[in-house]
């Protein structure tokens, strides 16, 4: 037993070492998992596969080859995927989810009466099967991911979100923004995402929620026309079937900052 912890005092570092590489592969498969970067990870570790067997058989001229593809293989893979890896510095480098929102420390009477009506009026859109795209913002700007439609910098009510997303509204097939407690603007269009793992029957509303939670730290509230049922995208997870009741509760959960909302949205969380 004293030899042991021995061994262990003695090697710390190494131990240090493998751990935090295993973590490091263990977070890479988790955020490439159901997106590009999987695929180019399988064609490696296939590539890798073929590679050795080329050198027990001894094709020296395949083995040749190989050689120079992964001399600038890792060049290549970082160009390719730019975007992602800035993705990932910047949720790294991002403050903790302390969300501006309402421009507030601690819910207030107003911030609730927000929540309040984005949360009546939403159930009112599942009913009718009006289909919205609500966007609450956060730290990160939009400007760069978004295409922006009309400014409207108004007090949100129920009448007025209605109205947004009325059929005959040109700007009913956009996102609506709120931004620090006010309608920042209507008939923006979202970027789409890339990902697999969204369930087929999904459209072109959760799969640009999904997109633009990817990019940023924003929340995105969605109800679909087809099926009225409401949805939260965040951080680029998606999760559906929400009653009113549950859709209060994790709304304010994501407003707080409250780890638990999180843990219960997977990637493939009700998919």
């Amino acid at each position: 037993m004293e030899a042991t912890f021995s061994w262990i005092l003695g090697n710390v570092g190494q131990i240090v070492d493998v751990l935090a590489v295993a973590i490091l592969f263990y977070y890479i498969l988790i955020y490439a998992r159901g997106t590009k970067v999987m695929l180019v990870v399988q064609g490696i570790l296939v590539m890798s596969g073929f590679y050795f067997l080329c050198q027990y058989l001894k094709l020296i001229t395949l083995v040749f080859i190989m050689d120079a593809a992964f001399t600038v293989g890792p060049l290549a893979i970082f160009i390719l995927f730019v975007p992602e890896i800035r993705k990932v510095l910047e949720s790294a480098g991002r403050r903790s989810r302390l969300f501006s929102i309402f421009a507030s420390d601690s819910h207030s009477r107003a911030d609730n009466d927000v929540v309040e009506i984005i949360t009546t009026t939403v159930y009112q859109f599942a009913q009718k099967r009006t289909g919205a795209l609500i966007v609450l913002t956060a730290d990160d700007r939009l400007d760069e991911f978004i295409v922006p439609g009309t400014e409207i910098d108004a007090v949100p009510s129920e009448r007025l979100i209605a109205s947004l997303f009325d059929k005959h509204n040109p700007l009913h097939d956009g996102a609506m923004i709120i931004s620090e407690g006010r309608v920042h603007s209507a008939g923006n269009f979202l970027p789409m995402t890339e990902v697999t793992f969204l369930a087929s029957e999904l459209g072109t509303r959760h799969r640009a929620a999904v997109g633009l939670t990817e990019r940023c730290d924003a929340i995105v509230i969605v109800v679909s026309e087809e099926r009225g049922e409401v949805s939260i995208s965040y951080a680029g997870r998606l999760a559906r079937r929400f009653s009113e009741e549950q859709f209060t509760e994790q709304l304010n959960a994501l407003l707080d900052s409250n780890e638990n909302f999180v843990s219960n949205l997977s990637r493939a969380a009700l998919n």
